[in-house]
């Protein structure tokens, strides 16, 4: 519960702070003194968005704080150890503080250690229930209809398995249609790799640097085809010089022997034609010692195109294009075993698909019991709240095809306020009024079976007086007995019901307005539920409030 709540600097509040009771606690107040802004800062602590406009006028920053006790073995306690937060085992005070400055940004400190504001929601949520004025309009959603009811129903690990168990149905759907799609895929590309698979494998590259090295030796035999030929050509020439050189000596020597002076001359030509044929067989020597093949060449030619192509159509390397064919191996094989892997994946949500429905018919077993006591105790606290003929019904229907987190039920809530009259949705058959006694009568209801320790409520009382405000003021003490409840309200017969009461004022103090609060006891409560009663404090209505506070129902 709180046990303490603190306000600085919020709207018109410089700072107050307010001790809260276990019990029934109600805040009064005439209209306009501020009633609704200390309930704005509570939702501060609830994990609403933080909004610079409450910050008082000239304030650099405005803070909300809260103590809070907690009974032991309550959930929200292992949550705390959880992060690190150390509660004092034997108290088990905790302390909330939230800071929003100028600028918009808030720090938030649970125990003195910084958290999240989903932090703080989840926190504020496990011990308080905030029910603002136009709150009962949520019960006219089915889904919160459907968590009323589970609630009841102590559902919470049913819930948790049947969500387990269509994540698991959704997950192996999802696969499924992912595995078909590759297996369709697979199939329109099955003969483009079959072929480029086999064209790769008789290629049959297993050095993905043989490209370059075949290159090279392309390189060099070139070179060597070319001195080749060159000193073959060359002992071409040299045997057409040697039968030109003889033919010369020939003629010479006829010439010498008429002439002796040409004597040197023939001696010259012979040595030209001696080191000519000594030059030619050097040269043939040589030819013998070149190994070349033009076969050998035409073959390196021919296999570095046949790499060439393979790099042109499956990759720019032949690195790229083993990794290609690996690639192509594994698409081919995953297609082969497709099949197979759809077969096992239809089996396995055939049991999914079993063991969902089995929790979900647990849940709608749950629900269908739970709904009969669930309706029968609303029924029972809405005719002590002034509506003798209310008739309240939980109608579930079930539908067998769906698979969801929540289970196959859609729960509505039905009402019927006068005798005679159809059943209809909340929607369609309450008023406004109506809507706050049944929110009121499910809460009272609820309040055995959940961990929330603090019911807030904001003017539950709106179009409520009579008869049925001392039904209301009833209820609401009934839950006080096992819940701390704070309730804002404008009813003198709710006000003096409670346990205890706060007072809220506006005064205004050197050109500044403050709103204050205090908590009012003795006669100083009297003339409070006076002022309630009649606006006045005449003997009458002082007489009448006093009776009212003796006589607590």
């Amino acid at each position: 519960m709180i046990e303490n709540l603190e306000i600085r600097n919020f709207a018109l509040i410089e700072s107050l702070s307010i001790d809260l009771h276990p019990g029934f606690n109600v805040i009064t107040g005439e209209t306009g003194s501020g009633k609704s802004i200390i309930l704005g800062a509570l939702n501060l602590l609830l994990g609403e968005k933080a909004d610079a406009l409450s910050l008082r006028s000239g304030a650099p920053s405005l803070s909300v704080s809260a103590v809070f006790s907690i009974p032991e073995g309550h959930e929200i306690l292992s949550w705390l150890a959880d992060r690190g937060i150390e509660v004092d085992p034997d108290e088990r005070e905790v302390v909330v503080r939230r800071i929003v400055k100028e600028n918009g940004r808030s720090q938030i400190r649970i125990h003195d250690i910084l958290c999240t504001r989903e932090e703080l929601r989840f926190f504020s949520d496990s011990l308080i229930d905030m029910h603002g004025q136009g709150e009962h309009q949520s019960l006219l959603s089915q889904e919160n209809q459907r968590k009323i009811l589970d609630s009841y129903a102590e559902n919470a690990e049913l819930i948790a398995r049947t969500r387990l168990l269509a994540g698991k149905v959704a997950s192996i759907r999802t696969e499924i249609e992912n595995t078909r799609e590759k297996s369709a895929e697979a199939q329109r590309n099955r003969d483009y790799l079959e072929f480029a698979l086999t064209e790769i494998e008789k290629a049959a590259i297993n050095d993905p640097l043989e490209d370059e090295d075949l290159k090279s030796k392309i390189s060099r035999a070139g070179q060597v085809r070319n001195i080749y030929e060159d000193v073959n050509f060359t002992v071409e020439f040299l045997k057409n010089s040697r039968r030109e050189l003889y033919n010369a000596s020939s003629a010479l020597g006829k010439a010498v022997k008429i002439d002796s002076a040409l004597d040197s001359f023939v001696e010259r030509l012979s040595s030209a034609l001696i080191e000519t044929e000594d030059i030619s067989e050097s040269l043939q020597e040589y030819l013998g010692s070149v190994t070349f093949s033009e076969a050998e060449l035409d073959e390196m030619q021919a296999r570095l195109a046949t790499l060439q192509k393979m790099k042109r159509k499956y990759g720019s390397t032949l690195a790229s294009v083993l990794e290609f064919a690996g690639k192509a191996r594994e698409d081919l094989s995953l297609a082969d075993g497709l099949d197979e892997r759809l077969h096992d994946l239809e089996v396995s949500l055939a049991a999914a698909v079993a063991e969902y429905t089995d929790a979900a018919r647990a849940l709608t077993d749950s629900r269908s019991a739970a709904a009969a006591t669930l309706q029968k105790d609303i029924e029972r606290t809405l005719r002590e709240l002034g509506m003798p003929s209310a008739v309240f019904r939980i109608d579930i229907q079930t539908d067998a095809e769906r698979i969801q987190a929540n289970g196959r039920d859609s729960v509505s809530f039905l009402f019927c306020a006068n005798p005679g009259e159809d059943m209809k949705s909340l929607k369609n058959a309450s008023s406004g009024g109506e809507l706050s006694r049944i929110m009121l009568a499910i809460k009272t209801v609820l309040s055995a079976s959940d961990s929330i320790q603090t019911q807030v409520f904001d003017e539950i009382d709106t179009g409520i007086g009579g008869s049925v405000a001392h039904s209301l003021a009833s209820c609401i003490r009934r839950l006080a007995e096992k819940k701390q409840v704070l309730c804002v309200t404008h009813l003198a017969s709710l006000a003096a019901a409670a346990d205890s009461q706060f007072v809220v004022s506006k005064e205004v103090r050197e050109g500044r307005t403050y709103t204050t609060v205090r908590e009012v006891s003795g006669d100083e409560r009297v003339a409070e539920i006076a002022r309630m009663l009649s606006g006045d404090e005449s003997a009458e209505t002082v007489a009448h409030a006093r009776k009212m506070l003796s006589d607590k129902v």
